[in-house]
């Protein structure tokens, strides 16, 4: 109570404030700088938590009771501190969206030998589908195998040379190259179906690794995935990047995969050791039957404009992602997937960044969004609308900092997905250097995190984007690993495991920082000359450089 009134009081305050010379650039150490870190307080960002990540919420499906509920506290909590509403004078920025279930007795998938022998597979102990965005779709055809599914020319790389696809299911193992560097390795393990669409593909079968095995079992992502439907926006009526000339696709679990290689010129374990494209000595028939269903399920957007008349029309995006799976498979009896870390945890954050912008007795030279995104679960889906539609020009977009998943354990070292892509890294670094923290390279490239949250939306839309981590160096690797395999996409992410809400704060506080730094700089963010991601993407109009 004590520090809403605070931060109602400095927020009134700083609407006389004499906004900003251009001149001025970020001072991290300015007493109000430190006052605004203060303000941000391990109870506030638990009691935020506690109300998100409650089982009355039912793990905030999209498009469910429990996430409206989660939005509108979201928006409470904007219009209480002070923010303007981000969205033509609201808060919420309704996102089109269909859904797709697989219904199961109507679908299926089997293997078809060279003999003519069709051999039907089980649903959930041989393979997994997801719906479609179509009532029905069915494909026969031979299967190819395509190493990783990645064609990187810049890099020499190409799963797809010397073999005929067109017409054909290729088959690939996840991720990508170990050769590439780690985040270009990431954008590729999740353009795979473009570039089969790219090469002629009609199908395409995601294949089990001992790679795959390392981070849980089939059983695991049987849980995780075997209930959970699709979702897409609509773009003009159609589901957007629903990719229509796939028309089957599915994941294989352990020993199917291994099957498909029977008999043909490379073994199941020479694949993986090196990948080579290989026709397989089978033919595939999938049969999808799919029940879709169209809904919305908003964007939530608060607005803090900038004080320096210059730079208020560039605006640098907070976000997290509010959504999580909502009600799905019971383990030990519990069916609700409260979402706690992952990502009550990062909208506890995004709550309090802006509540300590908003009491800051000057306004940031940049203006500030705050986002909390839908269907984030669903492939990015709110944050993607977000970036095709956002409520200022696009080009008026300067940078992204996400926040999916906070601190919740103490650490001693800093890292940041696609701050090196940009001049987002000088931020980054001063940030860390005004608390005294190093800076580390990720210490999970595997997991293809950079493409996995919200802020790739940006990145796709040539905005400048990261996402900050953070970790305990000699011990992060098995603790957070030990996360991924036992509680990430669980009933178990709840407010019952342990977490450091001090850890929590003082992670927020470094995200703000690293916020100020962007909103005050003189010169906007931009990619870094002959950046991969900057040379793909980076095509919108930018400002002159002041």
């Amino acid at each position: 109570m004590t520090k809403l009134l605070v931060s109602s009081i400095c927020l009134a305050l700083s609407s006389f404030a004499v906004p900003v010379r251009p001149s001025e650039a970020a001072d991290l150490h300015a007493p109000a700088v430190t006052n605004a870190m203060q303000q941000i307080r391990p109870a506030a960002i638990r009691a935020h938590m506690a109300f998100l990540a409650d089982d009355l919420l039912e793990g905030r499906g999209t498009g469910t009771r429990g996430y409206e509920i989660a939005a509108r506290y979201v928006a409470a909590q904007f219009e209480a501190m002070g923010l303007e509403p981000g969205v033509n004078g609201g808060w919420f920025q309704p996102v089109p969206l269909r859904r797709s279930e697989l219904i199961q007795d109507g679908s299926s998938m089997e293997i078809v030998g060279t003999d003519g022998e069709r051999r039907p597979l089980r649903y959930g102990g041989e393979f997994l589908m997801g719906g479609d965005f179509r009532a029905s779709t069915e494909v026969e055809a031979p299967v190819v195998f395509v190493g990783y599914g990645v064609t990187a020319p810049e890099r020499g790389y190409d799963d797809y040379a010397g073999i005929d696809t067109k017409g054909k299911i290729v088959a690939y193992f996840g991720g990508a190259p170990a050769s590439l560097p780690p985040e270009e390795r990431a954008h590729y393990a999740v353009s795979k179906t473009a570039n089969a669409v790219a090469h002629g593909a009609v199908g395409t079968l995601r294949l089990w690794s001992d790679e795959d095995a390392k981070n849980g079992s089939w059983e695991r992502l049987v849980q995780a995935l075997g209930s959970f439907g699709a979702l897409a926006w609509l773009d003009g009526g159609e589901a957007h990047d629903s990719h229509p000339q796939i028309r089957g696709n599915a994941r294989l679990a352990p020993a199917v995969s291994q099957a498909l290689f029977n008999g043909a010129p490379v073994t199941y374990a020479d694949a993986q050791a090196k990948p080579a494209p290989a026709v397989l000595p089978v033919r595939v028939h999938m049969v999808k039957k799919s029940r879709l269903s169209d809904l919305t399920g908003p964007n939530v957007v608060g607005l803090l404009r900038g004080g320096d008349p210059a730079l208020a029309g560039e605006y640098v995006v907070f976000s997290a992602h509010l959504d999580h799976l909502g009600i799905g498979e019971p383990v030990n009896g519990d069916a609700i997937y409260n979402g706690a870390v992952d990502n009550a945890s990062g909208v506890a954050s995004l709550l309090e960044i802006a509540r300590a912008f908003a009491s800051l007795p000057e306004r940031p030279r940049r203006s500030l969004l705050f986002v909390a995104f839908t269907a984030e679960e669903a492939g990015l889906v709110g944050s993607d609308y977000f970036a095709h539609n956002p409520p200022v020009p696009p080009a008026s977009l300067a940078a992204n900092v996400n926040i999916d998943g906070g601190s919740m354990w103490p650490f001693n070292a800093l890292f940041a997905r696609g701050a090196d892509h940009s001049t987002l890294k000088a931020a980054v670094d001063a940030a860390a250097a005004a608390v005294e923290m190093p800076v580390v390279t990720d210490p999970f490239p595997e997991q293809a995190s950079f493409v996995r949250s919200d802020q790739y939306s940006f990145i796709r839309q040539g905005v400048p984007a990261l996402i900050l981590g953070a970790v305990r160096t000699a011990e992060a690797r098995p603790l957070a690993l030990d996360w991924v395999k036992n509680r990430y996409h669980a009933p178990s992410d709840d407010m019952s495991q342990p977490m450091d809400f001090e850890a929590a704060a003082s992670f927020t506080r470094d995200q703000l920082l690293i916020g100020y730094a962007i909103a005050q700089a003189d010169a906007r963010p931009r990619w870094n000359s002959g950046d991969f991601f900057g040379e793909l993407f980076g095509t919108k109009p930018a400002p002159p450089a002041r």
